[in-house]
């Protein structure tokens, strides 16, 4: 009986070649889109699974006076709770701190590396490959690398006891290989130290006091913690050890469980998008399904008439339709995985993987999305081989003989219920993408403040292996640089626009007592010169003045209106800490976007970064080059800097890609809108030609008799095509408030945005017309066109 359903089936889909075609087109395209996102969905959620026990992980968050949170805290302040409260069961750094190049031999990398307490393992529940979580990183020259770092540096090897020696110069020993982490984990690292090998460096030492807060901690807590009342208890420590509260509100206790939404809010809007948009594409595909099928057994009521004449049951033929959809379905589910394996994986991994990291599809690990995609495709199949039909079977015979229908205007709104729910999902689509792409636009159209033309990036820090030589090497280039008539001028700096540290600081005026939290930075001579940053009052920094300039700050005209001051003349600032530093403010600069559109200006204060050359406070070199002599200035550096021994190459960007790469994520996104916008109108346009064929079919011979009786081409057509029209007209009107609602909410995460205009959306009612024109139009011209003897001639 399965055998004779299966060639039944497959018989009438190569009858049918068009519906066929279409049903397979649709299916593949939306199951496709749907495999994408959901994969990208499901590597989300499964990321952190390995973490048992979520919900008593917390991390500590500094809370701001204005409401402003940051993820990090003072670095002993962990150890404190731990001695004093009873309510933690275990507690750990994870501290980010420096990358040290990994030698084994002749092989060397350098890998994201985190700086851990000997109690990682009690908080997080990290599988390990090789070794013992319970004795791994106890001692002071431990390591723990991921299996990918293990295969690099010893092969298929178990490498457990293997030394690895650190920066040419210590030597440690792998206790512990753990899986790589999923990309979209909550943790990021490939290679754990124990932060007592952190602790005894000297540099730690100096910023690990009750004053810089840059370290961020977990804490497990045990059950039925009161957490207010912790807070409290943390809140005692401050106050007890922390040398200012002021600006602060409070050390509040964040869940893990929300962790990444928090830490970046970006990622919960993709994922949240996401997971709607592969509900709008399935119900998309079902109904374009349900439409098309709908369209083409409405011409086999005679066959099955005929088939319960000859003694066919219900659920036979429920059965044999079943099948069939069975056939379409998993042959455009196979057909989807290969587009979904070969293209759309690879392509969302060029738009979000340089953000987020690359994720892959592996059978043995991800099976269980597998196993949800064939259950979906059952889910389908079912849906739409059992509803179509239903209205059919329960049809009297004879009035299936006849080909006439019951229940016309039921099943006619029920239909155009669907196309209105397709059409509307799809016009959302096209206002969201049109909001987005304008949003971009303008975020790239705002004067920035300062002239990324002609300005070329390069990295000073290349990881010298004799620094020393490096140094005197590059105070050589540079000098170069200064006799270069091609160079306008150069200025080496630890900041540059787009790439402005999350690094903070209170500082006070000495007279009015006004304090302020300031974002800094090393700048040197030439800085504002080189980006075109106007200097409004005041001077530059000075190498000729080099001694006295250590204690000279710059700042921008909004520092200076928050400390209320009109002018900078005889103006200073004093650095709270442990020693109160004062600075001689000598430059006022205008207001620049040192950071995208999507972030208000803050007050921003430049230290002096000493000499050009080598150091700290000069990560960046600089360049304002002549227009047409970049290739020239840049070689000729290069030329330098190959010659000195580095672990990296030199590499430099021009910065106006630097500028535009701040909107490669938004960019990722409007693709990907425009993608499923392009997909929903195709795929409904799909169950739109399905249903006026449909309807062209049972209005056949009242078309003939209107075009003998006169009617035109045009006439016919108007007929077929208004209440499609009529459809998506309402769509619009369904479609066009949930839109303004969806992008003015997100507007409101950028503090410069586009305001929401009356035409987004008249364009995207006109998009969605002219493509349901074009689709019905098509259809009705041909059925208008068609010989009226041929539809009357039976009568």
């Amino acid at each position: 009986m399965i055998v004779n359903y299966i060639k039944v089936a497959f018989r009438h889909l190569l009858k049918n070649k068009l519906p066929t075609s279409l049903n397979i087109i649709g299916l593949t395209v939306g199951l496709a889109s749907i495999m994408t996102l959901g994969f990208g969905v499901y590597s989300y959620y499964d990321a952190d699974s390995f973490i048992e026990k979520k919900e008593e992980l917390y991390t500590l968050k500094t809370v701001l006076a204005n409401g402003d949170e940051i993820d990090q805290t003072t670095y002993p302040l962990l150890g404190e709770i731990i001695h004093t409260s009873p309510d933690v069961a275990a507690a750990t750094h994870i501290q980010g701190w420096n990358w040290p190049w990994l030698k084994v031999e002749n092989k060397e990398l350098q890998k994201n590396t985190k700086y851990v307490d000997t109690s990682f393992f009690k908080v997080f529940t990290l599988p390990l490959k090789y070794g013992n979580p319970k004795t791994a990183l106890q001692g002071k020259y431990e390591i723990v690398i991921s299996d990918e770092v293990s295969k690099q540096l010893f092969g298929d090897l178990n490498p457990i006891g293997q030394n690895i020696t650190l920066d040419d110069s210590l030597n440690v020993t792998i206790q512990g290989v753990f899986k790589s982490l999923n990309p979209y984990s909550s943790l990021k690292f490939e290679v754990l130290l124990p932060t007592a090998l952190l602790e005894s460096t000297s540099d730690f030492k100096q910023g690990a006091n009750w004053y810089n807060s840059f370290s961020y901690n977990y804490i497990r807590l045990k059950k039925d913690t009161d957490i207010n009342k912790l807070e409290g208890d943390i809140w005692e420590i401050v106050m007890r050890n922390y040398e200012s509260t002021k600006g602060l509100e409070r050390i509040a206790l964040a869940s893990f469980l929300n962790y990444r939404e928090d830490y970046n809010p970006t990622v919960d809007t993709i994922i949240k998008g996401s997971i709607a948009t592969i509900v709008f594409v399935l119900i998309i595909v079902i109904i374009n399904l349900l439409n098309l099928n709908t369209s083409v057994i409405y011409n086999r009521k005679k066959e099955l008439a005929v088939r319960k004449i000859v003694g066919s049951g219900k659920r036979s033929l429920i059965a044999q339709f079943c099948i069939e959809n069975a056939m379409l379905v998993f042959t455009s589910l196979i057909i989807a995985g290969i587009l979904f394996i070969q293209v759309l994986l690879p392509a969302m991994n060029t738009i979000y993987g340089s953000r987020f990291g690359s994720i892959h599809f592996d059978l043995t690990s991800d099976y269980p999305i597998v196993i949800l995609y064939v259950l979906s495709g059952i889910l389908i199949t079912v849906i739409v081989g059992i509803i179509p039909i239903l209205n059919i079977i329960s049809m009297p015979i004879i009035l299936s003989l006849k080909g006439k229908s019951q229940n016309t205007n039921k099943s006619f709104f029920v239909r155009n219920t669907f196309i209105t729910i397709q059409f509307a999902l799809a016009i959302v689509f096209i206002c969201v993408a049109l909001v987005l792409k304008n949003q971009i636009q303008y975020m790239n159209n705002v004067p920035l403040g300062y002239n990324p033309e002609g300005v070329s990036i390069v990295k000073l820090n290349l990881d010298y292996k004799d620094k020393e030589a490096a140094n005197s090497r590059i105070a050589v280039a540079l000098e170069e640089l200064k006799n270069n008539p091609y160079v306008q001028s150069f200025s080496t700096t630890e900041v540059i626009p787009t790439s402005y540290r999350y690094n903070y600081n209170n500082f006070y005026d000495p007279v009015s007592k006004v304090e302020l939290g300031i974002r800094k930075g090393h700048a040197g001579q030439g800085y504002a010169e080189t980006f075109g940053i106007s200097l409004i009052e005041g001077r530059d920094f000075d190498e000729l003045r080099d001694a006295s300039e250590s204690k000279s700050v710059i700042i921008n005209r909004k520092a200076m209106e928050s400390f209320g001051w009109s002018s900078i003349a005889n103006k200073k600032v004093v650095e709270k800490g442990g020693k109160e530093e004062t600075y001689n403010v000598i430059g006022l600069l205008e207001d620049f976007h040192y950071q995208d559109m999507q972030n208000d200006i803050e007050p921003i204060l430049h230290y002096y970064g000493g000499k050009r050359g080598l150091g700290y406070n000069n990560s960046y070199l600089s360049i304002k080059i002549t227009p047409g002599k970049e290739d020239l200035v840049i070689n000729n550096l290069k030329g330098a800097f190959d010659d000195i021994a580095s672990r990296h190459e030199f590499n430099y960007e021009p910065m106006n890609a630097r500028v535009s790469s701040q909107y490669k994520l938004l960019n990722g996104i409007l693709n990907t809108v425009n993608y499923v916008a392009f997909i929903t109108i195709i795929i409904t346009c799909m169950g739109m030609f399905g249903l006026i064929s449909l309807n062209a079919r049972k209005r056949v011979k009242e078309i003939g008799i209107r075009k003998v009786l006169g009617a035109g081409t045009g006439t016919i057509t108007y007929l077929l095509s208004k209440q499609f029209i009529k459809l998506v007209l309402l769509s619009c009107v369904i479609a066009f408030p949930i839109a303004w609602y969806v992008m003015d909410s997100w507007l409101q995460n950028f503090a410069y945005r586009i305001d929401i205009k009356w035409w987004m959306f008249a364009a995207s009612g006109l998009i969605a017309l002219s493509i349901t024109a074009i689709t019905v139009g098509f259809r009705s011209i041909k059925a208008a066109s068609a010989n009226p003897i041929k539809s009357l001639r039976n009568d």
